[in-house]
């Protein structure tokens, strides 16, 4: 197991001694002072600078996928209110847009996302040459960086619609053009493709990497699903051991190293675990099941900010230092499991088996207690519906599910009236949007003029 160290040693950091002699010099050009989002090269022009970046930018994508104390939920949070995995408990209409899938392109909190996520990606890619020339040694540095920004793709790909550009700040600002999903996925794989590179050592710490980054490609294959891409796939993780785990952790030393998770749910009561929520939203809290236990509010009347909803808080992420995972064994096992379904439903059945046989592995490696062997459905549907039920609940709330719903209406020929939460729900009558829209304010990128389409 590996955990992944919040340092946030930010850009903004580093370039704030450079930023007072300014103000030093002058009473006018304070005005003109460059964007603290755009690199400064000579911030990184020493192993000290590099490793300073390489840490920044570690801790500006736990920020962007996993959230902080309350200002900015991240990735999971967002696609978890989306589908079906949490239910809005509180009180802010941008946040309700994304949980009855009707968004405005001007909403203020996704825009704010929106940008997290990019800062994580610009960042971690523009510590990959800073890396190579100033601090090139350990070399899983490098192949770390690679492979979480090859994350970043991943999460655009499966959470945003078709068209996201992906502009560089490094060496100099460059605007992006946008990408259609299946390009999106295709860059995550020529990241991770980089990071294996970069990782061909046999220590632990690096080893631990190039698990990493081939449950990554694995990941980004199955979502790309083109000809050949579930065999790649479950090639790409084949030699995953099921005890690994790549976690963020956290800490309480400041508002942004805390798990945003459990933020937004036991302490700020924004976000309550759901139960059949839509319709079809699967049974998380009456499931009675290990891996998506959930805890009712215990101050009465057990409701959440919004005085209405009753708060359920996921007992997985019960504090906040508690770690997320961004890849793990379990992981590699589905991947594998979904490219046998088709053919060898027999080997399907049995690599759902070995995740649930409480023998093979403990909890802290990603194991639960008390889980009975599946039987086989019997139907390509039905097996379907299996699988998919067994990838969120062993992946519930580490941002896997938004994308597994596009992709079964993507790839299995499944309708949105019976994949995402639809009629009336707690709040409101659901809308049609199938993911995020590309925040307004990336119009000033003149290569932009809104997504090419919002299909799954």
């Amino acid at each position: 197991m590996t955990t992944l160290n919040v340092k946030h040693l930010t850009l903004k950091a580093l370039l704030a001694t450079a930023f007072l002699t300014l103000a030093a010099c002058s009473t006018t050009e304070i005005l003109d002072v460059e964007d603290p989002d755009i690199i400064n090269p000579g911030s990184v022009n020493s192993p000290a600078g590099a490793d300073a970046l390489y840490a920044g930018a570690i801790g500006e994508f736990s920020v962007a996928i996993v959230g902080d104390n309350g200002a900015n939920e991240g990735q999971i949070l967002v696609s978890g209110s989306f589908t079906d995995e949490l239910i809005n408990s509180e009180t802010f209409p941008t946040r309700l847009e994304y949980e009855l899938r009707a968004i405005d392109i001007r909403n203020g909190t996704l825009t704010g996302i929106f940008r997290q996520l990019h800062r994580a990606r610009v960042l971690l890619e523009a510590s990959v040459p800073a890396l190579m020339q100033y601090s090139p040694t350990p070399a899983f540095k490098i192949g770390e960086s690679y492979a979480l920004a090859g994350f970043t793709y991943v999460f655009a790909g499966e959470n945003y619609c078709s068209g996201v550009p992906f502009s560089s700040a490094f060496p100099a600002l460059t605007y992006g053009t946008p990408l259609t999903t299946t390009e999106i996925f295709t860059t995550a794989i020529e990241r991770f493709d980089s990071a294996m590179t970069y990782l061909r050592a046999t220590d632990t710490a690096t080893v631990t990497r190039l698990n990493l980054a081939r449950v990554g490609k694995g990941r980004a294959l199955l979502n790309r699903g083109g000809p050949g891409d579930y065999a790649a796939a479950a090639a790409a993780v084949d030699s995953v051991p099921v005890n690994f785990v790549y976690n963020t952790t956290h800490s309480l030393a400041s508002n942004r190293q805390r798990n945003g998770i459990f933020a937004f749910t036991f302490q700020n009561e924004r976000f309550s675990v759901a139960d059949v929520e839509g319709t079809n939203g699967l049974n998380y809290r009456t499931a009675g099941d290990p891996r998506v236990l959930s805890v009712r509010d215990t101050l009465a009347p057990g409701v959440g900010f919004d005085n209405l909803t009753p708060q359920w808080n996921p007992l997985k992420y019960p504090t906040g230092i508690s770690p997320t995972p961004i890849a793990n064994g379990v992981e590699a096992k589905l991947i594998k499991a979904e490219n046998q379904m088709v053919g060898n439903p027999t080997a399907w059945l049995d690599t759902l088996n070995f995740l649930r046989d409480t023998t093979r592995f403990t909890r802290a490696q990603g194991g639960v207690a008390g889980l009975t062997p599946l039987t086989d459905p019997g139907t390509a549907s039905g097996r379907a519906d299996l699988m998919f039920r067994e990838r969120v609940f062993w992946m519930y709330l580490t941002g896997h599910r938004l994308g597994d719903l596009r992709r079964l209406m993507r790839q299995y020929g499944r309708t949105e009236d019976v994949v995402f939460p639809t009629g009336l729900g707690l709040k409101g009558f659901y809308g049609h949007d199938l993911n995020l829209p590309v925040p307004f304010d990336e119009i000033n990128n003149p290569n932009f003029t809104g997504c090419l389409d919002r299909n799954p």
